[in-house]
């Protein structure tokens, strides 16, 4: 709520300019809210059960029938978050 209110002569030129800076400001403060998130982030067989709400044991079935690709690190295991939205999807 705007408390003190100033009046300020300007040309319309350099109210044009003033609306300008401040509706990009904005812009970029709105693209950056809605920017797609870090789909490609690797993912723990735990926090994969987590966001699938499943058990290990069905995840390791589901990745042993290859429905979900996994990458392996040396001893470990991690699924792409965005791999696994898209088996999800091809599945339904």
């Amino acid at each position: 709520m705007l408390k003190n209110i100033k009046i300020v002569q300007c040309t319309p030129q350099e109210l044009m300019e003033l609306i300008q800076v401040s509706l990009k400001s904005e812009l970029e403060t709105l693209k950056r809210n809605f920017e797609k998130p870090n789909t490609n982030k690797l993912l723990t067989r735990e926090e994969t059960c987590k966001k699938l709400t499943i058990s290990k044991s069905t995840l390791w079935k589901w990745t042993k029938e290859e429905k979900i690709p996994c990458h392996r690190i040396g001893n470990r295991v991690y699924y792409k978050l965005d791999e696994i939205q898209a088996c999800l999807t091809k599945s339904i």
